[in-house]
């Protein structure tokens, strides 16, 4: 008979893979402890209070300020990393604005930060990292209020006040000076100025500027009240500012060389042209006779409506911000930066050109005829959507990532370039009208079959009202020494079982079903060792079992999966060259009815254990991970004898008396156990030392890195 191995509890919750792709590597610890080599699991000084455990249980609550669909039902999911970078899904639920998303999900102790991504009814999604903070995470997931949704028009100066001069007729000598503010109050007159400093004020409508020339620090104010008519304003000198609230008209092109901020309504017969040194801050609107020119050195900033007759374009060295609507009759092109939180419509072309970035924000919509992309488009926040009616070219150097939803209806023409990185080719991304954004994207984008309240799209079971999201774990290990109450040799091979849950909840977050698969990988052990499972909801909640066995007189459920290991396999799998047994696989599925919330029932290991069914022993004789607490079968007078110091008071359970040395492993990979009669420190090179530390050093022992394995101890 195999002497007793150690059985230590690594309770981690979901599967880590041995690549390192799926980890943050900044979040893995420092391995700044001296190395510990121990042959034997008895040279090992294990810390006063360790748990021999690598995770810990993170509560989760997630919330979301997303309004867009009302009160119906988001889907979030929980990651251990990236997605796109290969990171796990540990958890999904719902969420509304009023109804958080809450989960109890047991995490290695390496992982500083989930990934949360929340999924809209339309499919759109929105990423996050958030960071742990002790055994929490609370975090809101917000749509960002950049998104505009209407003008951005306010109320300005009058006439009524703070004037040194007023001015109701004709004239065409005014000189403005610093310290005056010249107030313009007649109507249908014609004036004309030198300004060289100070301000001048436009309260009358239908005010003609002839000869108006500012310069310094000068400023041109058109009132709420007023309307301002010029063919040529000269502005000269960065310092100099425009503000409109009224309206103003230029009867040709006009190329303003300061700083421009319109709350109301600019019209231009001909072309708008912002130059090195000029600055535009739009709120109201602005329609164009010809073409708007963005040029080198300017950021303009529209939060309000711009329409062009002919192109416009952010040409090198230029920075667009759009926050509303932008809508060019003829062409849009950027050469540059574009930063689009709204809509940019085009009626031809829209050329992303080589070396330009062109960002999309939290829902934003570029919608045109024909689409040339040289340049990069990349989506930030709420998915946005590039919706082409007709033809798409994508060149070599062209590339659409992250956050965007590319919708041609007819089918990409020419795709050199990339559509990656979360990126997608699809139409049914959901944008809702605005004033900012007047055409939208798709309809109400809210199919629900069964009338659960999940959209089908999000819903694992878009056919069935009882069940909506699917929470899955593992693929994990538990592995067991069978010789308690007494010593074993540590090797960690008398029972091994992989396994994985699929736990299914409602639309209200509550499990209703749950589904398991085993698989017995090793019977090291002479015993015959059964192998069962605790579950933290009543026995009587539990219906419908499947593949297993609903053991009676217990107040949990406990589902038996074997009775004896012997029965299940012939061969131990622990013996290099010697013969094997294909592994068993065991599907065992149950109902539940009334259950608990998934934050009550948790995503984790749970409580597996075995039991020496040999004759002399009995069911009584139950193995648990450390920690864990017994069944109402175990025989609880074994507690605390041979060299068991388990308190059951305390919690403190399946240690040993001398060395706090443990009798079951959970691992969260597929774990590869060591060979008959080695102990595990000698299989895994980091094992004594991460024990050494109490569990601070080398969590992650159990991969592949290298010089972590004595492969020549490793079955």
């Amino acid at each position: 008979m195999k002497k007793l191995s150690l059985l230590f509890t690594l309770s981690i919750v979901f599967f880590v893979s041995c690549k390192q792709n799926i980890i943050e590597k900044s979040e893995l610890n420092t391995k700044t402890t001296a190395p510990v080599n121990a042959q034997k699991m008895s040279e090992i000084v294990v810390p006063d209070g360790f748990k021999w455990e690598t995770s810990r249980d993170v509560a989760v609550k997630i919330t979301s300020n997303d309004i867009r669909f009302g009160n119906v039902l988001h889907k979030v999911e929980i990651y251990s990393a990236n997605p796109a970078e290969g990171g796990i899904k540990l958890a999904e639920g719902g969420l509304t604005p009023t109804k958080s998303f809450d989960a109890n999900i047991s995490t290695a102790s390496f992982i500083k930060s989930f990934y949360v991504v929340k999924v809209a009814p339309d499919n759109s999604k929105l990423i996050e990292k958030f960071d742990i903070t002790g055994n929490h995470l609370t975090a809101e997931v917000k749509v960002s209020s950049t998104q505009k949704t209407s003008l951005g028009k306010s109320a300005g100066p009058d006439c009524s006040s703070g004037c040194t001069q007023t001015i109701t007729s004709n004239n065409q000598n005014l000189n403005i000076n610093n310290g005056d503010v010249v107030c313009v109050t007649g109507n249908n007159i014609t004036i004309g100025f030198n300004a060289n400093g100070g301000t001048i004020r436009i309260c009358g409508t239908n005010v003609t500027l002839q000869n108006a020339n500012l310069s310094n620090s000068s400023s041109l104010i058109v009132t709420s009240t007023g309307s301002a008519n010029f063919s040529n304003l000269n502005m000269n000198g960065s310092a100099t500012t425009i503000t409109n609230y009224g309206t103003m008209q230029v009867s040709n092109s006009f190329s303003p060389g300061g700083s421009i901020v319109n709350h109301g309504t600019i019209t231009t017969t001909g072309d708008y042209n912002l130059n090195t040194n000029a600055a535009q801050v739009n709120n109201g609107t602005i329609l164009v006779g010809q073409s708007m020119n963005v040029n080198n050195g300017v950021t303009q900033t529209n939060n309000g409506y711009i329409e062009t007759i002919n192109d416009f374009k952010v040409n090198g060295g230029a920075t667009f911000i759009n926050n509303c609507r932008l809508w060019a009759k003829n062409e849009f092109h950027n050469n540059s930066l574009t930063q689009n939180y709204g809509l940019v419509q085009a009626n031809t072309n829209s050329y992303l050109n080589g070396g330009s970035v062109f960002n999309m924000y939290d829902g934003a919509m570029l919608s045109t005829q024909h689409a040339i992309v040289n340049g990069l488009a990349k989506g930030f926040g709420t998915t946005s959507v590039i919706k082409v009616s007709n033809n798409t070219l994508i060149n070599s150097g062209g590339a659409i990532t992250h956050a965007i939803s590319y919708c041609d209806a007819n089918g990409i023409e020419t795709n050199n370039g990339t559509i990656s990185n979360g990126a997608s080719l699809t139409c049914n991304t959901y944008i809702p009208t605005s004033t900012c954004n007047p055409i939208g994207n798709g309809s109400t984008p809210i199919t629900d079959t069964d009338g659960d309240g999940v959209a089908d799209n999000l819903d694992c079971f878009p056919n069935d009202n009882t069940k909506a999201f699917c929470n899955t774990y593992g693929i994990a290990t538990v592995a067991f020494e069978d010789l308690w109450p007494h010593k074993g040799d540590y090797d960690m091979n008398d029972v091994v079982v992989n396994y994985t849950y699929n736990v299914i909840t409602n639309a209200a977050n509550v499990v209703v079903r749950v589904e398991a698969n085993y698989t017995l990988r090793a019977t090291g052990g002479s015993f015959n060792n059964g192998f069962g499972v605790q579950f933290p909801v009543n026995n009587n909640l539990v219906t419908e079992v499947v593949g297993a066995t609903l053991e009676g007189n217990q107040s949990k459920a406990v589902l038996v999966i074997f009775n004896n290991m012997r029965n299940q396999m012939h061969t131990w799998n622990t013996v290099p060259n010697a013969a094997t047994s294909a592994p068993v696989n065991y599907q065992v599925s149950f109902n539940v009815n009334n259950g608990p919330t998934l934050a009550n029932f948790g995503l984790g290991s749970y409580n597996p254990f075995i039991w020496n069914g040999t004759a002399g022993f009995g069911r009584g004789y139950e193995v648990h991970l450390p920690g864990k607490l017994p069944t109402d079968l175990a025989n609880l007078s074994l507690l605390g004898t041979g060299a068991d110091a388990s308190n059951i008071a305390t919690g403190d359970t399946y240690v040993s008396k001398n060395g706090r040395y443990p009798w079951a492993i959970n691992i969260p990979v597929a774990f590869d156990y060591p060979v008959e009669k080695a102990d595990i420190n000698t299989a895994y090179t980091k094992f004594a030392t991460w024990v050494s530390s109490g569990g601070t050093q080398f969590t992650d022992w159990y991969t592949a890195q290298n010089g972590y394995r004595n492969v020549a101890n490793i079955y």
